[in-house]
């Protein structure tokens, strides 16, 4: 396989393919970034579908190109301050005209289908020639900046087909994707849940879709720690990007935070999660996405009132003549949000020093960035230019000191046009933290037992408040199901200098690999942040390919 440590990928120069002229793109990958045309990008993509509509399938037989509508779509995505989109199939040349023209990148998803045996001969000459044959035009076309080869792989599927097959099949589709458009980085959109125990590291990127369903590590661990959690175990040596995450709104259906959300739940669910995903260190976001897919219950000419994976759109249908829709409150919510970018800081962080770096990501509208800090401005700069930002920014934190920073974008009017704030944790020196540890048996293979132990402990610190509840997952994998969860009251044991805990779990005969993790919430003024562990427990040496060592 070709290593593509950094990618220059394209030099400036005009060249003429398909009737029209074009600048090419320069794309690097460094510093865990982006860069095109030597400036950092951060990808604001948003997911979408052609023939997604009400009375259409994307799958199913010749999909139609449907090209006014791509246009229109396209339009409004990027009058949407989006400057990218991500696909889960191909597009032909000539839809690949219409982005190019449109100046939105692409994230372009490769069909190989999850299912399939890895293995098998043909199945693995089907999809080199597939590639080949799309990569054939794709390659004339610069607004693709990055390809998908395969969409949540599941792990008992992998574990009957073989690890070593899974790795095999990615590394020859990587291989040829290399050779015939050479440079453009490669990727999979694996499921954060499922594949937490998969090494990315043989990808140009690291990709995981992402979804807060506050259950497994999310539960124990919050939504930001779990999914940076996953970007340091990849090594946080490559760029890291979210391929979905969103929040349905189905009028039923559906449990917890997965489907029967309110548009107004929707809101700030996105925009929670971006800020989370920002804070867990992704340079590139594509939220679960533009239209609503009626396709997804069964029946295409029906939009089920029960069935949550059809209505995450951020734009809705009235009903089956409908073919342009019209825009949820979050298309609005998001718009406004992605103004101004705030990289560094981040929420939720912790500082011991008088200047942290302020990393911005602005759209053209910000002309000046004004921060506060208990109504002082401590910071002003006007912005020459749209993108990246960066400068330096000073406080003096008396002791240890919970910091609430009021972030203000101006329009050329000087009018606001986004404000949004960033809580930090600062001190001029060093301080301890409470600390929490699991240990699990059995530690290393999960053939040592049929009952598992989570051992626990907090080690408090008088600084710190501890918040709720322990809690303490057995994430099974089985399918798409968690695996169980346990709460533990430690109401009367806050005063303790250390608090110890056991539970115990079933580990079922067909679990291959296991996420045991444990974590609580812990305060400091209006400062919250968790405190976890986690561990990552396989059966055998089935993974030895495909898991991380």
């Amino acid at each position: 396989m070709k290593q593509l440590t950094s990618l220059t990928i394209m030099i400036f120069q005009i060249v003429t393919f398909s009737g029209f002229s074009q600048l090419k793109t320069n794309i690097e990958l460094k510093d865990n970034w982006y860069y095109l045309n030597g400036e950092k990008f951060f990808i604001k993509a948003l997911g979408y579908e052609i023939g997604a509509r009400p009375g259409q399938h994307p799958y199913e037989g010749k999909r139609a190109d449907d090209l006014d509508l791509l246009a229109f779509d396209l339009e409004n995505i990027k009058n949407g301050g989006y400057n990218t989109i991500r696909t889960w199939s191909h597009f032909s040349e000539a839809q690949l005209k219409l982005v190019q023209k449109s100046g939105l990148k692409l994230i372009m998803g490769l069909e190989v289908n999850p299912e399939e045996d890895y293995g098998n001969p043909k199945f693995i000459n089907d999809r080199k020639n597939y590639v080949k044959q799309v990569l054939s035009y794709a390659k004339k076309y610069d607004c693709i900046i990055t390809y998908l080869v395969i969409n949540e792989p599941q792990t008992d599927h992998i574990h009957t087909v073989t690890g070593k097959a899974f790795v095999d099949l990615m590394k020859t589709l990587i291989d040829v994707i290399h050779t015939e458009h050479p440079g453009i980085p490669v990727t999979l959109s694996a499921n954060a849940m499922i594949s937490d125990y998969m090494d990315e590291s043989f990808f140009d990127v690291y990709a995981y879709n992402c979804y807060n369903h506050n259950e497994g590590q999310t539960a124990t661990m919050g939504f930001k720690d779990y999914i940076k959690g996953l970007n340091e175990l990849n090594g946080l040596n490559k760029p890291f990007i979210t391929t979905e995450f969103g929040y349905s709104v189905s009028p039923s259906g559906g449990k917890g935070m997965y489907g029967s959300n309110t548009l107004q739940q929707q809101n700030e669910g996105l925009i929670s999660n971006y800020r989370d995903l920002i804070d867990a260190g992704a340079v590139g976001m594509c939220p679960f996405y533009y239209a609503d897919g009626w396709w997804k219950g069964g029946n295409k000419n029906d939009h089920a009132l029960n069935q949550p994976e059809e209505w995450f759109g951020f734009w809705g249908y009235s009903d089956l003549n409908d073919k342009y829709g019209s825009p949820r409150p979050v298309w609005f919510a998001m718009r406004d949000y992605m103004k101004g970018l705030i990289i560094s800081p981040k929420n939720n962080s912790m500082h011991t020093s008088t200047t942290i770096p302020l990393e911005l990501y602005n759209n053209s509208d910000v002309k000046k960035v004004v921060v506060k800090y208990r109504d002082n401005i401590i910071y002003t700069k006007n912005i020459q230019k749209e993108g990246y930002f960066s400068d330096q920014l000073s406080i003096n934190p008396t002791g240890i000191e919970d910091m609430e920073l009021s972030f203000e974008f101006f329009d050329e009017k000087n009018q606001v046009i986004k404000n949004e704030s960033i809580q930090i944790l600062a001190s001029k020196k060093a301080f301890e933290l409470p600390k929490l540890t699991i240990e699990v048996t059995p530690d290393s293979d999960l053939n040592g037992g049929k009952i598992a132990s989570i051992k626990t402990k907090i080690e408090t610190n008088e600084n710190f408040t501890l918040v709720g509840d322990l809690k303490v997952s057995y994430n099974t994998h089985l399918g798409w199901e968690i695996g169980p969860e346990v709460v533990v009251s430690i109401e009367n044991q806050s005063d303790k200098k250390v608090i110890t805990s056991e539970n115990f779990f079933t580990i079922p005969k067909n679990c291959w690999v296991v996420n045991a993790s444990a974590g609580i919430s812990v305060k400091y003024g209006k400062f919250v942040f968790k405190i976890h562990d986690q561990k990552i427990i396989y059966r055998g040496n089935w993974a030895k390919e495909v898991g991380r060592k």
